[in-house]
């Protein structure tokens, strides 16, 4: 019996599909160094770019990226809401934000709002995809640079600020949300009174639950009861 040469089978490697990244800078001349640096580069994807707030908001709503390069001057508008905003619109996408210079304060700031990552523009070049690859697999990253001045701000902010209540965290969706909770609608009624999918509906409430250390909606209800009617606190 004669026998078979077998041929060892060979391996497939599978290769990542390219990090899709969205772009803004309120420099024309910078994001279009940044656009043609970035699209050399292997494994990244440009989806889109913007120039100022609106458009960087409406092109993460269109396209989903995973992550988001947006400079501080864009970002620090409106005490950082529009990184907030970003979080609603694209919850899965990672936020780096590339500036010249920093206010240790923002820096704190920023990150307390969502932001996962710091860069400074007249970094080397390397910088950028190690700072990319970083925030996308979830994990923070914070150059050397400016990481004594975040330890600094978050010192002195912790040793100088009073305690903030945990609804200072939520959203201004999840506000919206929590005070319809509290008239005791169901997440059917909430979804069609705020135009969201029922599954949107249920993720707020999920972060709501988690960043008021509460342990379900009764209990968020009653939390909201009790600071719109009591403390105030513009819930």
């Amino acid at each position: 019996m004669k026998r078979e040469h077998l041929k060892p089978k060979l391996k497939t490697q599978t290769v990542a599909p390219p990090i899709p990244i969205l772009i803004c800078d309120d420099q024309p001349l910078f994001l279009l160094g940044l656009r043609a640096f970035l699209e050399r580069q292997d494994g990244i994807r440009i989806v889109a770019e913007a120039g100022d707030g609106e458009s960087l908001l409406l092109q993460a709503s269109r396209t989903q990226p995973s992550v988001i390069l947006m400079d501080m001057s864009t970002a620090r508008k409106g005490e950082f809401e529009i990184i907030r905003q970003l979080r609603e619109i694209c919850p899965k996408a990672r936020i780096l934000i590339i500036t010249s210079y920093a206010n240790p304060v923002d820096l704190v700031a920023a990150i307390q709002a969502g932001a996962l990552g710091y860069l400074l523009k007249e970094s080397d070049p390397s910088l950028i995809l190690r700072a990319i690859n970083t925030i996308e697999s979830g994990k923070p990253w914070i150059q050397r640079e400016l990481a004594e001045q975040l330890f600094v701000a978050i010192n002195h902010l912790t040793q100088m600020s009073p305690p903030v209540s945990p609804a200072h965290d939520l959203s201004h969706r999840e506000r919206e949300v929590l005070r319809l909770v509290a008239q005791g609608l169901s997440n059917k009624e909430i979804a069609c009174k705020l135009h969201l999918s029922v599954q949107t509906v249920k993720v707020h409430l999920s972060h709501i639950l988690r960043k008021l250390k509460v342990r379900n909606r009764t209990e968020a209800a009653q939390y909201a009861i009790n600071h719109m009617t009591n403390h105030q606190s513009g819930l």
